[in-house]
C-alpha cells in the first residue's frame, strides 16, 4: 500500500481555555492529489496549516510526512523532515529579495539536503517563462515574476508536497486563474501533491477534494 504524503489522525486543536477550534478524524492526501482547505476568517485555516508546517503542535492527534510522525521529533529534526518533504508558498511569497532568482532557488535546495541541480533548474525556470529572469534579484521583479519565483522555489527539491496559504488574494481575477493553472501544471509535472488555504470559493473548481473548515470546526466557533 502506498504511504499517503500527508496523514492526520483524530487531530484536535483548542486554544488555552478555549472550546475545540477544530477535529479532524482522518485526512489522508495522496501523491498528485489537490485539497482545497476553504472557510471564512476565525475557523482555522491558518492554525490547521501551521500544525500541517510543523509550526504549531495539535492539542491532540497525528500529523504524518511519509509516514513519519511530525511532532514526535524534536525541532531540528522537524524542521529537516518539512524542509525534505514540503514546498510552501505564503501569500507573502518570502523571497529573499537582495538574492537573485537563482540564488533563492540554490538556497531551497542546500535546505532542503539536495544537490545543485542546475539542469532542472533551468528546465524549472523555462516552464515558468522566468530564464531571462534567473540572474536578476528578486527586488527587480514584478508581482507576477515573483510569484512564478515563489512556485519554482516550492518545487525546486522535487517535495512530495505543496503548501499554499492564500497565494491569490492579491490577484485580479484573470492573474488568478493564470497562477493556478501555472502552478496546477507544474505541480503536475512533478507529482507533487497539492494543499491550498484560501477563503476565496471560487477557486474551488481548481481543486479534486475541498475541506471546508465549518463542517470540522466546534459549533462554539462562530463561522
Amino acid at each position: 500500500m502506498t504511504v499517503p504524503v500527508l496523514s492526520l489522525h483524530n487531530l484536535n486543536f483548542s486554544w488555552p481555555h478555549s472550546q475545540p477550534l477544530f477535529h479532524i478524524h482522518d485526512l489522508q492526501i495522496q501523491a498528485g492529489d489537490t485539497l482545497f482547505i476553504s472557510g471564512p476568517s476565525g475557523c482555522g485555516k491558518s492554525t490547521l496549516l501551521n500544525i500541517i508546517t510543523g509550526l504549531l503542535p495539535p492539542t491532540q492527534g497525528d500529523v504524518q510526512l511519509g509516514g513519519q510522525s511530525l511532532y514526535t521529533l524534536n525541532s531540528a529534526a522537524r524542521d529537516r523532515l518539512r524542509g525534505r518533504s514540503m514546498g510552501v508558498i505564503a501569500q507573502t511569497l518570502n523571497l529573499l529579495p537582495y538574492l537573485t532568482v537563482s540564488e533563492n532557488l540554490q538556497l531551497m535546495q542546500h535546505f532542503a539536503g539536495r544537490k545543485p541541480d542546475r539542469q532542472w533548474q533551468q528546465q524549472l525556470l523555462a516552464g515558468l517563462n522566468l530564464s531571462d529572469q534567473a540572474q536578476q534579484t528578486v527586488s527587480q521583479l514584478s508581482l507576477g515574476q515573483q510569484q512564478r519565483a515563489a512556485i519554482a522555489r516550492a518545487l525546486i527539491h522535487r517535495p512530495p508536497l505543496i503548501v499554499a496559504d492564500e497565494p491569490t488574494s492579491a490577484l485580479d481575477d484573470d492573474n488568478k486563474d493564470a497562477f493556478m493553472e501555472l502552478l496546477l501544471s507544474e505541480i503536475t509535472g512533478c507529482n507533487s501533491a497539492l494543499l491550498m488555504v484560501s477563503h476565496d470559493k471560487r477557486l474551488t473548481p481548481y481543486f479534486q477534494r475541498e475541506l471546508d473548515m465549518r463542517s470540522v470546526s466546534a459549533e462554539a466557533v462562530s463561522c
